[in-house]
Order: structure tokens, then C-alpha cells, then sequence
């Protein structure tokens, strides 16, 4: 599969080259409540703060951390909200473009059938363990079967892609705004596949830069960029991506962008598991 991942690059179209290191040490989420970060993303209103979550188990919280130590910040519990299984976390302006919002994906199949669900809240404005309410709710319906990836560009439109097994190729799809707070799934038929061949269960996580032109989609062994420079995704995501240098994890699903572009995270489940941080040359 290597092989033949290989010969699509060299041969293949190749987006604009951007250049990262192998990865450092940023901090360790050391925290007990912590296990099975499966997403992460970068506070748009709190300087070094990321946010991330527990995989399917765990109850309807996600978790403040330092972006520059990995220590637990505080515990937000989303009134609300219910958790069958939480793959993905983005933070990005609110639908309608007004304040900062964090969105979490209830969109995977670990709990015996996919919930579809996109819960939306309101960053907090200050940092501690708390209870928020539940500011928008996006229930959806697909040809898809398992998802982990869960983007917000700077326009707070929505997107998800399909986890797909060995040989084929996610499904990336655009969530109208229209279907938030419908109280029932919405059908969404449109979208596009990737040009990536799965060489397992991927892709797991991704993020859109804050400035919307840089795509990243993450797999357990790669993590994958794409130059979107008029934010057109689904005009630019059937382009083959470059692969960047990553760090290799345990079982590493999560990715997000530094807030000003400089680099991204990747972080694994596990208990204490390492931060890192891949600085942009």
C-alpha cells in the first residue's frame, strides 16, 4: 500500500508544498480524566488553550488543556448534550458569524450505530470547571457509516469526513446551515471522495486553518495538508495532498492548527499521553 500511495504522489497533482518539522514535545495531558483524547482543537477566544474530549464511554464534558504543558485547565460539562460517541472537536465563529464556538461530533459508530449529531456551544469567557448549555444542535443523515472528522471553516459552515477501511476513500461533505436546530436528520447527499486510498480506518481527525486556506486530515500514520487558498474545500480536496512530517503516536487521532498558523498539534489516546506540536518552517 505504501508502494502505491507513493506512486499517487510522484505522479499525481501536488498541492502548494508547505513546510513543518518532524514535531516537539509540548507538553503531557497528564490528567486521570483524560484517556482517550479523540479530537482537539484551538481556542479562538483563550490564548494557548485547546479543548478536547474523551472517546465513546465517557459522559457529555470536554476538557480545557495548556497548549504549552498538556495540564487540564478545566472541565466543561454541556447541558443538553448526550454522548454515544464523541470522535472530533472544532473550534471556530459561531453560525451567523457572531462570537466564538466550539463544535463536537457525535458521529461515530463505537456504540452500536452512528448518532450523526453535531452539538455546538459558546466558548466560555473565562476558564474553569463549569456547565454551559447547549447553543445549537445539528442532527444529519448520510450514505455514510462511520465518521471522525469534524471541520468548521472562518464562516462557521461545517463539514465532516467519513472513516472508511482499507482500499477506499472518505467522503467529504459539506452540513447546510439550514439544518441546525431542525429536531430531526437532515439528508445530505452531495459531496466528494477523497483521492487517498485508505491503508486503514481513516482518516480520524482534521482541522481547517483559522485563516480557512489549509486543510489538514489526519490518519494513524499520516497527516495530510491541503493548500485551499479561496476556501473553496470541495473544489480543492480532490487534489492529492501533501503528507507532512508527523511524530508517530500510540494511537494518534487527533489534530488541530496553532490559532495563528505558525504550526499544528497532534495528540493520542492514551493515559499521559505527549502533546506535540509541528512548528512551520
Amino acid at each position: 500500500m505504501r508502494i502505491i500511495l507513493l506512486t499517487v504522489f510522484l505522479y499525481g497533482p501536488l498541492v502548494h508544498a508547505a513546510n513543518f518539522d518532524g514535531g516537539h514535545h509540548a507538553g503531557t495531558v497528564t490528567s486521570h480524566l483524560i484517556t482517550e483524547a479523540s479530537g482537539i482543537c484551538a481556542s479562538r477566544t483563550h490564548r494557548d488553550v485547546l479543548y478536547t474530549h474523551n472517546d465513546s464511554g465517557d459522559t457529555h464534558r470536554i476538557f480545557a488543556i495548556s497548549a504549552t504543558s498538556g495540564a487540564r485547565l478545566g472541565t466543561i460539562y454541556i447541558n443538553g448534550a448526550h454522548s454515544q460517541d464523541w470522535e472530533d472537536i472544532a473550534c471556530g465563529p459561531c453560525t451567523g458569524g457572531s462570537g466564538n464556538c466550539v463544535y463536537i461530533g457525535d458521529t461515530g459508530g463505537n456504540a452500536g450505530g452512528d448518532a450523526n449529531t453535531i452539538y455546538r456551544i459558546r466558548e466560555p469567557s473565562s476558564i474553569h470547571d463549569q456547565s454551559v448549555n447547549v447553543d445549537g444542535v445539528l442532527e444529519f443523515s448520510w450514505d455514510q457509516h462511520d465518521c471522525e472528522t469534524l471541520l468548521v471553516d472562518p464562516r462557521g459552515e461545517v463539514y465532516v469526513v467519513s472513516k472508511v477501511g482499507l482500499g477506499h476513500h472518505g467522503k467529504f461533505v459539506h452540513l447546510p446551515a439550514s439544518a441546525w436546530n431542525q429536531h430531526h436528520h437532515v439528508w445530505v447527499n452531495d459531496g466528494v471522495y477523497l483521492p487517498i486510498t485508505a491503508s486503514s480506518n481513516s482518516p480520524v481527525g482534521g482541522d481547517i486553518s483559522p485563516s480557512g486556506t489549509e486543510l489538514l486530515l489526519k490518519t494513524y500514520g499520516h497527516v495530510y495538508y491541503w493548500s485551499i487558498p479561496d476556501q473553496n474545500y470541495e473544489a480543492h480536496i480532490h487534489n492529492y495532498p501533501q503528507s507532512l512530517p508527523y511524530h508517530a503516536e500510540r494511537q494518534g487521532e487527533a489534530v488541530c492548527w496553532k490559532v495563528d498558523g505558525s504550526g499544528f498539534y497532534t495528540l493520542s489516546e492514551g493515559a499521559n499521553s505527549v502533546l506535540y506540536f509541528h512548528r512551520r518552517l
